[in-house]
């Protein structure tokens, strides 16, 4: 069984109804991180939000493959209307980015959570897990070190901070209680288990094939039988800003 539970919502900014669904996952539920993109109109909503949620954790959700970047100019990874690129444009479906392109996209997302905030994420992580790419995950390393960060993880490939297991398997059927109590008993100390509930609302109902069942996962968040699980087994709700740097 794992001691210690990262439960983190994706996409904090995307939509309001995401962002008011991922708050309400914490405040009545048993959400404790979330990781917010900075290339969406309701990033600084989110962000102003949060701070209302001293307990919550709050990270950047780097952007590489949805909106529009912050920096103009970059060829790797925009299209003829300066738009990102979708996975789906690309020829192996997966985005290629220029290294130092990336960098410059990546810092200015990085320096306007800054700005907005007015403190460091808690972490480091990605829409579409493109951080994790073989090809981009050196750009990720070298932010995440710069900012003296910790980040997501399926295998450990940063060494400042505690190795935290990302676990982001729960989509769609499976937001149902066997399916997480299940992944919670394993022989790890700390899991992340990752996460994207919310309200629907028409900017996310259009954006995303991924919207309904965001609705079961919220249900799943805030269920009674979930917080008692987590109590009955003694696992530590934690964000990010409790990882032990080494």
């Amino acid at each position: 069984m794992i001691k210690k539970l990262i439960m983190n919502s994706d996409d904090f900014g995307m939509t309001q109804g995401n962002t008011i669904g991922t708050l309400l996952a914490h405040a009545e539920g048993i959400l404790t991180s979330t990781t917010c993109m900075m290339n969406m109109p309701f990033a600084e909503f989110a962000l102003k939000e949060a701070k209302k949620f001293p307990k919550l954790g709050v990270g950047i959700h780097f952007v590489l493959t949805v909106g529009r970047p912050l920096v103009d100019g970059a060829q790797s990874f925009t299209d003829e209307n300066g738009n990102f690129i979708r996975p789906k444009d690309y020829p192996d479906k997966k985005p290629h980015a220029d290294p130092e392109e990336l960098y410059i996209e990546w810092k200015a997302q990085m320096e306007k959570f800054i700005e907005i905030a007015g403190h460091k994420p808690t972490h480091i992580d990605s829409h579409h897990h493109v951080h994790l790419l073989p090809w981009h995950i050196d750009v990720a390393k070298r932010l995440a070190k710069e900012y003296d960060l910790p980040m997501r993880q399926r295998e450990q490939v940063l060494d400042t901070y505690e190795y935290v297991r990302c676990d982001d398997r729960m989509y769609g059927d499976d937001a149902n209680y066997d399916f997480v109590t299940k992944a919670f008993q394993v022989d790890d100390e700390y899991l992340e288990f990752m996460c994207h509930p919310a309200l629907i609302d028409q900017r996310l109902y259009d954006m995303t094939s991924y919207g309904l069942p965001r609705m079961k996962e919220l249900e799943l968040i805030l269920s009674p039988e979930l917080r008692q699980f987590v109590e009955d087994n003694h696992i530590e709700l934690i964000n990010f800003a409790d990882i032990k740097k080494l």
